[in-house]
């Protein structure tokens, strides 16, 4: 396909059937210009943060791995956790430390032990998804959460183009779509099970999710991919 100027191929592996850009730029990052920024505050951080205060005790630490502009970081501020997000992208993470967000601007390898590592629609941007979830379910105290949002190759939403063409399909951005097979197959490599949040994160405020929320806790991944899992 074409777009920015730019032509992609856009390919299935025979063996597994997992869709990805074969010739992806080097740098994948939305570095972004500082004076343009702005939050960008999600339902999904909110619901993120529930997830954590239902999971994690006081003291525990909280690493998220491609945070941007570190919106979750930014909402977590008041709350009983050590976080410390991971942005190599300049001017997301300038922004966010210049707003009191805990950011070390570099990519995250490893060697820091933690109680929770978030992967916010992070995984479809990366050359090597896989050796990401592996490095970071690597890191987890027994009991830790993995937590991993990335968009569903199969979303209902798919069948307007006009969608696909705006948040889907959208080399260099994303170079890796994940089907719910993908999802299990990527967390089955590190020895763990994803569950979806159903409606674990979700209050009143958040009504217009729990059509989400039902298709999940009847086994189906009809819009985005939300999940986590307990490290043993």
């Amino acid at each position: 396909m074409e777009r920015t100027g730019e032509r992609f191929r856009i390919v299935n592996c025979t063996d597994c059937g997992f869709v990805f850009v074969a010739d992806p730029p080097a740098d994948t990052a939305n570095h972004g210009e500082l004076e343009k920024l702005y939050w960008r505050f999600r339902a999904r951080h909110h619901q993120i943060r529930r997830l954590l205060l239902r999971h994690l005790r006081r003291g525990q630490k909280v690493l998220e791995i491609g945070c941007g502009r570190g919106e979750l970081g930014y909402i977590m501020r008041n709350d009983p956790f050590q976080y410390v997000g991971y942005e190599p992208a300049r001017g997301l993470s300038d922004f966010g430390i210049a707003e009191g967000v805990n950011i070390v601007q570099a990519p995250f390898h490893g060697s820091v032990p933690a109680d929770a590592v978030v992967i916010d629609n992070v995984l479809e941007h990366v050359m090597e998804p896989r050796q990401l979830i592996k490095t970071a379910a690597s890191v987890l105290n027994p009991g830790g959460l993995l937590i991993v949002i990335t968009p569903n190759l199969n979303d209902v939403r798919t069948l307007y183009p006009a969608w696909r063409k705006r948040y889907l399909w959208i080399p260099p951005d994303h170079i890796n779509y994940f089907s719910a097979t993908d999802i299990e197959h990527l967390f089955a490599s590190v020895r763990m099970q994803p569950k979806r949040f159903r409606f674990g994160p979700l209050t009143t405020s958040d009504w217009k999710y729990l059509p989400r929320a039902l298709a999940e806790s009847v086994g189906m991944s009809v819009f985005g991919h939300n999940v986590y899992a307990v490290a043993r």
